[in-house]
């Protein structure tokens, strides 16, 4: 089996209501889907992230068309050393791990299918049929103007996490903060643990906050229901002093703890308990199993952050997270946001609190021809009208620092 094609789609996919977030808001979820062609006609999906600027990513797997062609897809390693081997990603940027990641997602969905086994049985077998994730909430922005009084938005969060606890079964809640003054921001923590006592909360502010601010958050939420508090501050000797100053707070990383090279110092500054894997960032599904083994080595907690994926790449996390020996903490999912999706038979369901293992070989999903050519198109759109993700008017690094 030799490599044909590579196709490469970017797609747009409108969200229910804006959704407000340290940077910005989200509109709507961008992508890039991307079909690997073999010479025997068998067709194997990746994903991967947008870039800020939409076209980069686009680009670069573009570039990595003649680097394929004619590959067995087999050759992962010969593949990563083409695409992204050290050096590159040392001097070209991220953007090269990225790509990979979406090449060898498409790669092991052509050897599932080739052997008739899932992905999951390609990553040391299944461990679970189900794989729990957690009650993703955002404070929402239903007029699309940034302007929702707190105390609107916050009724409206709670009503979120209800919605997913109580509806779809979540058994832990993902807050995603850094949007409203930090005081707003733990009064909406303490009601969610109100509303639903035993559940408990992570909040991410996106290392929005200075060290003061994230020290006077972590003591007022002491007495809270929290798993951890996500990324509070900026960087590895920032979470580590944090660490000091409130002994106990439980913190979980996947902007300061980064990549591989960031494991070992977060272990060693005692900087993180929870590492936020994202088989994006760290290169593909075969990379991220590895760094599950490289957590036990150093006594970390793994979890799984969530990049907005569509069914391809949330495909690709379930298969992931089946073939781990345990899943510490639910991993993340923005996926109950998606208006639609590009695969056939649409979003998949939740189920108990959870996303069931796509059945069948590779992947077990398959692209929806038409709507592909539709998101297609709306990503189009996005890009002549405005991001998929829109900034700040005024950019948080010009504000102060909370």
């Amino acid at each position: 089996m030799r490599i044909d094609d590579l196709i490469v789609t970017p797609v747009a996919i409108p969200l229910e209501t804006p959704l407000l977030h340290a940077w910005g808001r989200h509109l709507g979820f961008g992508r890039v889907i991307i079909q690997v062609v073999a010479d025997n006609g068998l067709i194997g999906l990746g994903e991967t992230t947008l870039t800020p600027n939409g076209r980069q990513m686009e680009e670069v797997l573009k570039s990595c068309r003649p680097l394929v062609l004619g590959e067995d897809p087999f050759s992962l390693e010969k593949l990563r050393w083409k695409i992204a081997n050290p050096f590159y990603v040392r001097m070209f940027g991220p953007n090269l791990i990225n790509a990979y990641a979406a090449i060898e997602f498409a790669c092991l969905d052509l050897q599932g299918q080739a052997i008739g086994r899932p992905v999951c049985d390609l990553l040391g077998g299944r461990m679970r049929d189900r794989v729990p994730v957690s009650a993703y909430i955002f404070y929402e922005d239903p007029e699309g103007n940034g302007q929702t009084p707190w105390e609107e938005a916050d009724r409206r969060i709670v009503e979120q996490a209800v919605a997913l606890v109580e509806g779809k079964g979540c058994r832990a809640i993902k807050f995603k903060g850094g949007v409203y003054p930090p005081d707003c921001e733990v009064e909406t923590v303490r009601h969610l643990c109100e509303r639903l006592p035993g559940v408990p909360v992570r909040l991410d502010p996106n290392s929005s906050w200075a060290l003061t601010t994230a020290v006077r958050v972590a003591r007022a939420l002491a007495d809270c229901n929290l798993e951890y508090l996500e990324d509070p501050v900026w960087g590895l000797q920032g979470m580590a002093k944090l660490k000091r100053l409130v002994p106990g707070v439980p913190l979980a990383s996947n902007m300061a703890c980064f990549g591989y090279e960031d494991v070992a110092p977060a272990a060693l500054l005692d900087s993180v308990d929870v590492v936020l894997a994202d088989p994006h960032w760290y290169g593909g599904l075969q990379a991220t199993k590895a760094l599950a083994r490289l957590c036990e080595t150093f006594g970390l907690d793994m979890g799984m952050h969530s990049g907005t994926e569509f069914g391809v790449s949330m495909a690709a996390v379930l298969h992931l997270a089946a073939a781990l020996p345990s899943v510490h903490h639910a991993p993340d999912a923005h996926y109950h946001y998606l208006r639609d999706d590009a695969i056939v038979g649409g979003p998949m369901p939740y189920v108990e609190g959870g996303l069931a293992v796509p059945e069948g070989p590779g992947l077990g999903v398959r692209l929806d021809p038409e709507k592909l050519a539709q998101y297609n198109r709306v990503y189009e759109w996005y890009q002549s009208s405005t991001l998929t993700s829109q900034p700040r008017e005024e950019p948080i690094y010009t504000k102060a620092r909370w």
